[in-house]
Formats: C-alpha cells, structure tokens, sequence
C-alpha cells in the first residue's frame, strides 16, 4: 500500500519544548508562543521538507501549546491534522479542527492556534506556501489583490470532492519532497502540482472576490487557443504554468481555461500533461535513448511514478518499459513502493 506522508511519523525527536523552538527557529517564520504546562512534561517529534516555494512540517506532541503569527508575509497554509484537536483565531472567525477538516488561511491572518492532544497525542502537518508563488497566481487571477484581503473561508471538509482533492495534491507535494525528492529533480512537476494545489484554493474556496471569477472569461477564439498549444508545445522544455501561457496569448488564465472548455472539452492543463506524455512516448521510442524510463518521465514532469505508468498505458495502449523495450533500450521503469 503507497505510504502517505500527511499521516507518517516524524522522524526528529526530544524531550522538552524548549529543544522544539531550537529546531523551528530557522524554519518557520516567527510565532508568538505560549508554552505547554511544564508540570504535564513535553516529548514531541518533527520534521521538515522543502522545494522550491512550498514547504511541510510534520509534528506530534504529547501535550498542547499554542502559538499566533508574529509575521506579515503573505504566505498560503495549509493545515491536517491525523489525531488531537485544534483551536484557530483566523482574523475575526474562530475554527475548531479535527481530522475530518483541514483550515486554509493567510499566514498574518492567523491571530492564535492552540493544540490540544486526545489520548497523550496530537500530529498533524502544515503546509506552506511562499508568499512569492502565491502573489503571482493573484495578479494573474485578480490584479494583484493581497491575500489577506480574500478573507478565504478557513475550513474545509475533507469529505467532500474538493478536501479530497486538495489532500491528494498536498500528499503528492509532501512524497515528492521527501524521501529520494523526486520533485527536486523534476521542476515541471513541481510547478504543475504547486500551480495546480494553489488555483484548486483560489478558483473553488469560497472568498471576498469569487464572484470575479464568474465575470471573467469573454468570447475566446479559436486562433487564440491555437496560439496556446503553440506556445506550450514551444516550451514544453520549462516549468510552464498556466498564468505563463495565459499571458503569451495574451488573456486571463479564467479565460484560457474557458476557451479549452468550450474549444477541446478539456482544461489547459490536461491538454499540456498529453503534450508531456506524447514528449515522453517520442524519447523512449528512439533507439539512442540511454535513459531508465523513470528519467525520462521526471525529465517531461511526471514524479509520481505508478500514475505516471498508468496516464501512459491509457493514452498508448501499453506500458512504458514496453516502447522502451520495442525501441531497444535496456531500461525499464524502476517500480515504486
């Protein structure tokens, strides 16, 4: 069974709070803390992972504290929590949050947070996004607007299509982080999967300017969806992301996504990962490829491994160690645990 890195245990240790602020202090941004009960004693565990714009904690506790945002930068947060309970201050809501829903919220918004454990234990992991990827996603989506100013609705169930999705996408950015950090290696999926987790919480998350998006997206041509394709399959050599093509063209990432709709019944997005695997099917079809399928396919942005295997049998009919053995090429995809 694949492991999930939201519900792993963290691998750094100690027995006192004080050792915990040691190892937070070069990585997370300034809190404002209120320690534990020194009479209940303290253990905890943690870790930490990180690429580029986006990072995760994973900790447990034996006992709660809290802590609030003693910083203005605008970062994105994700928070999940496997066992124990939590309290969020978020501008003027309060939250409480179990392992049923996970909160969104901007990182000034977060007034106090206090964790509390059920049965000695709380774990959980939090999710960062950089304040620098997420204001470029807002001037494309909505002029530049700050984030604390979208007053996003804090909790989400994770039941319900979207907590599902957003869970998947957080688990497949925390796996590619850690372990062999395949996103590392691979910049174009590390681009498409934190592009992808943000426009999920920026387009489906309720917030002050929602109603924008509905009024987005005039008339597009067909010639301007053309100029689209052109422009990925002309750079399909970078980390593109959706914004990236909007602009080449010329028009708002709503109304590309609109156009790919109506025009090929399908998003942009989609239409640049069959553009990546046809890319993939082109390499290992060559007799001179001397790269192991699994490079090829971190090379064209595809890090998870088994879906990447199962994306290439629907669209070719077959795996793809089997265009790589027809080709001639002694590798084969290298299966995932």
């Amino acid at each position: 069974m694949p492991k999930d890195p939201l519900r792993e245990t963290p691998v750094v240790q100690g027995s006192n709070f004080e050792d915990l602020l040691a190892y937070y202090r070069s990585r997370l941004l300034p809190l404002k803390i209120s320690p534990p009960n020194p009479r209940a004693g303290f253990r905890w565990q943690s870790d930490f992972a990180a690429g580029p714009g986006v990072s995760v904690v994973r900790a447990a506790y034996s006992s709660g504290w809290s802590f609030g945002s003693d910083n203005d930068t605008e970062n994105l947060n994700l928070c999940f929590l496997g066992t124990g309970g939590s309290e969020l201050a978020i501008g003027s809501r309060t939250i409480e949050q179990t392992s049923s829903r996970l909160t969104v919220y901007a990182q000034p918004t977060l007034r106090r947070q206090t964790v509390f454990t059920r049965d000695g234990s709380l774990t959980g992991v939090t999710m960062r996004f950089e304040a620098g990827i997420v204001a470029r996603l807002l001037v494309d989506m909505f002029e530049g607007a700050p984030l604390t100013s979208l007053n996003l609705t804090p909790a989400i169930d994770l039941s319900t299509h979207l907590g599902q999705t957003l869970q998947s996408i957080a688990s497949a950015l925390a796996n590619g982080l850690r372990d062999e950090q395949v996103l590392l290696r691979s910049p174009k999926a590390m681009t498409l999967l934190t592009e992808a987790a943000l426009r999920l919480i920026l387009e489906e998350v309720p917030h002050r300017l929602s109603a924008k998006l509905q009024q987005q997206g005039g008339a597009i041509a067909p010639q301007q969806i053309k100029q689209a394709i052109d422009y990925m399959r002309a750079h399909l050599h970078l980390p593109l992301t959706m914004s990236d093509v909007a602009a080449a063209v010329g028009i708002s990432s709503r109304s590309l996504q609109l156009g790919f709709r109506r025009h090929y019944e399908t998003s942009p997005a989609y239409y640049l990962r069959h553009l990546r695997l046809d890319a993939v099917h082109s390499e290992l079809s060559s007799p001179g490829n001397a790269l192991p399928v699994s490079e090829v396919a971190l090379k064209w942005g595809f890090a998870h491994m088994g879906r990447f295997a199962a994306q290439y049998r629907r669209t070719f009919g077959v795996a793809p160690s089997e265009t790589a053995k027809r080709a001639g090429s002694p590798h084969i995809l290298r299966p995932q645990p």
